[in-house]
């Protein structure tokens, strides 16, 4: 055969080839976000195992495993009120595969407050799973029982304080020096071990996202007032922080988040995955029924908003404080 014959001969089926690698190309990325998932889930929890949080992670992943027919695999990576995780989730592939549960501090507060390696911008907002239920509490048995009784106490005797982060010391540190009085601050690890000191004698005073809600009915611990916008559930004598006549509040939840970039159409198929999960019946009677947190499930738009809206009110704290 001619050699010039022979190269018409080979041309075609190479043409063809690049064909098919073009289209490849351009068809593939596209097919993956409409075929996602087409593997396991790995959701990353920013506590320790056993806990509240921990355990309502447990069940919407079972819930998130029915919506989109994949496994979902809990891990738990524990550390800095959620700091951890959430530097493990931010340099994540951006693919869907891999999303966080922590309380909404770790992503628009703690990057103010602290050096991390991650920004609030750095991540894709997806849902809330429940209102934490923040609080001021004591020992049942504190020689005082409202928050007038707790500053008159402690303009006399000066405070101790259990602190969990450097959120609930920025708080402590403005109402010192609101309210003239002495406050020692004392780190803690966590919440039961907030509690334990308190139950102990060996603080006054400290900052509980809801576990203190445990202890309420033996009276070991007791609310001085919310930190939440409104009054809690579970103490609606308390007054809230705002009618004490501070201009801030620390209403927050549990949510999740994933590492920016992710695909618009996988997106929103996890995210509205999530939010069903969410509000399935199972989760909210866990959060309702045995944690006393409300089920209050917000979509992707409202918890990007409170985020962006948290993150510059943090902001403006530092740039006061530092």
């Amino acid at each position: 055969m001619p050699p010039a014959l022979a190269r018409r001969g080979n041309a075609r089926p190479l043409q063809l080839l690049l064909a098919l690698l073009l289209a490849a190309l351009i068809t593939t990325p596209a097919q993956a976000d409409s075929d996602w998932p087409t593997k396991p889930i790995n959701l990353l929890v920013g506590f320790s195992p056993g806990g509240g949080a921990d355990t309502l992670a447990r069940l919407v992943a079972r819930e998130l495993q029915n919506e989109l027919e994949q496994p979902v695999v809990v891990r738990n990576i524990a550390g800095g009120g959620g700091i951890v995780m959430a530097t493990s989730l931010k340099f994540a592939p951006a693919d869907g595969y891999t999303i966080g549960l922590a309380a909404n501090a770790a992503f628009d507060g703690m990057p103010w407050l602290t050096d991390l390696r991650y920004t609030p911008d750095d991540f894709s907002y997806l849902t809330t799973v429940s209102e934490l239920q923040n609080a001021l509490v004591a020992s049942g048995n504190a020689p005082f029982s409202t928050w007038e009784e707790m500053i008159a106490y402690g303009r006399e005797h000066g405070l101790t304080y259990g602190s969990i982060s450097p959120i609930t010391r920025l708080f402590i540190n403005m109402v010192a020096e609101k309210e003239g009085i002495r406050i020692r601050i004392i780190p803690m690890r966590g919440g039961l071990e907030t509690m334990n000191n308190l139950i102990g004698g060996h603080i006054d005073i400290a900052w509980s996202a809801g576990v203190h809600q445990s202890f309420l009915g033996n009276g070991k611990i007791k609310v001085i007032a919310s930190l939440n916008k409104t009054r809690l559930r579970t103490s609606p004598k308390q007054p809230s922080i705002t009618e004490l006549g501070y201009p801030v509040d620390y209403t927050s939840y549990f949510m999740l988040a994933a590492p920016k970039g992710i695909p618009p159409k996988i997106l929103e198929r996890l995210s509205t995955a999530l939010y069903r999960a969410s509000k399935a019946e199972n989760v909210a009677m866990l959060a309702e029924k045995r944690m006393g947190f409300p089920n209050i499930v917000l979509t992707a738009e409202e918890l990007e908003e409170f985020i962006q809206n948290g993150s510059e009110a943090y902001r403006q704290a530092a740039d006061e404080l530092y």
